[in-house]
């Protein structure tokens, strides 16, 4: 019985380390989406969140039912309730890369406006790097790795403001529609790496059996 439980227990880690990959390579492809102003790999991104959420629900009640059944403790119990955070957080952001497509693929001014575009670029690829960091503390039960991502958060809230001030030099060059577009689109990227910082808590708090504040 026991057995059963560990190799479910292996299961639902690793889905959600799998789970982790789609959601990073949605944004991955979000981001080149508005780059380079792409509509078809925009819809593609919109099209596979349907894959993330799926994915999501199926976990998420795997993990319930374990909850349930098996009244693990411990070691066992940390990983579950990190698994059943860290995979909100993931579905959370598959949604903001999807967000993200949908502007893309009604708004390719956006791509050629710069420096604006440049900026929001950069948060896409710093969001990224923040989930991946974040999902590879989890994959690793690194700690001191986890405990980067607030560092790298701040710099991405800096590069969020410096995209407003951007916005507001260029408010002659563009519609207002294009810059509520790119203040959106920036937006999501910023919450993106919120999601990861939140990732890397509950890496923390599987590592140490200490809970979020």
């Amino acid at each position: 019985m026991r057995e059963t439980f560990h190799q479910e227990l292996r299961d639902l880690r690793g889905d959600t380390l799998r789970m982790g990959e789609y959601v990073i390579e949605a944004v991955r492809r979000a981001t080149t989406a508005l780059a380079e102003g792409d509509t078809e790999l925009a819809k593609a991104v919109i099209a596979g969140d349907e894959a993330i959420d799926a994915l999501y629900l199926d976990i998420e009640a795997r993990g319930y039912s374990l909850l349930a059944q098996q009244q693990p403790v411990a070691k066992d119990l940390r990983l579950i309730l990190a698994i059943v955070r860290i995979i909100q957080d993931l579905e959370r952001s598959g949604d903001l890369a999807k967000n993200i497509g949908q502007i893309v693929r009604s708004d390719i001014q956006m791509v050629k406006l710069k420096p604006v575009a440049e900026t929001i670029g950069q948060l896409g690829l710093m969001a990224r790097d923040l989930l991946s960091t974040a999902m590879r503390a989890f994959t690793g039960k690194n700690l001191l790795l986890a405990q980067t991502l607030d560092a790298k958060d701040n710099q991405i809230d800096e590069l969020y403001k410096r995209l407003i001030k951007e916005l507001f030099r260029l408010e002659k060059e563009s519609s207002l529609e294009l810059a509520v577009n790119m203040v959106l689109t920036g937006r999501y990227f910023e919450r993106i790496a919120d999601h990861a910082v939140n990732i890397a808590i509950w890496v923390a708090y599987l590592i140490t059996g200490n809970l979020p504040a």
